[in-house]
């Protein structure tokens, strides 16, 4: 587990986060918690190698995922989670911010379309590996 950390460690830094103390605990959790769900899903008792990365990938995901839901992402680099104003009147002072049904893409729904993709795998990629059940 513990070169599954470092390399999870590595990719948060390349998407932005930098690991601190206070995630080795939550970040060991979520790598035992993938990696059990990942196993169940292709049917192994152990990782086969090539899915070393796609798992680091997916605990990647799901820990940004769960740190953004517990509202611990503010600091995170080059990501405003602040809805872009769609128009403002300085009389009466009234601001409109601009959503996903306006068709505006912001940086939260730039970086949810990321997190969706790190924590889903293509299914190809894990057909690959499965095996049957009886």
């Amino acid at each position: 587990m513990e070169g599954v950390y470092e390399a999870v460690a590595d990719r948060l830094a390349m998407l932005g986060y930098t690991v601190t103390d206070d995630d080795e605990t939550g970040l060991k959790y979520t790598i035992r918690k993938c990696e059990a769900e990942l196993l169940a899903n292709i049917n192994h008792r152990k990782l086969p190698p090539p899915l070393f990365y796609t798992l680091v990938d997916i605990v990647a995901g799901h820990f940004l995922f769960d740190k953004k839901a517990a509202g611990g992402l503010d600091g995170l680099e080059g990501f405003d989670f602040n809805a872009p104003a769609k128009s403002i009147t300085e009389g009466d002072i009234s601001v409109t911010f601009a959503g996903a049904s306006d068709g505006a893409s912001n940086a939260e729904s730039r970086f949810d379309a990321m997190l969706a993709q790190l924590m889903h795998p293509a299914e190809s990629t894990l057909a690959a590996f499965r095996r049957l059940r009886w």
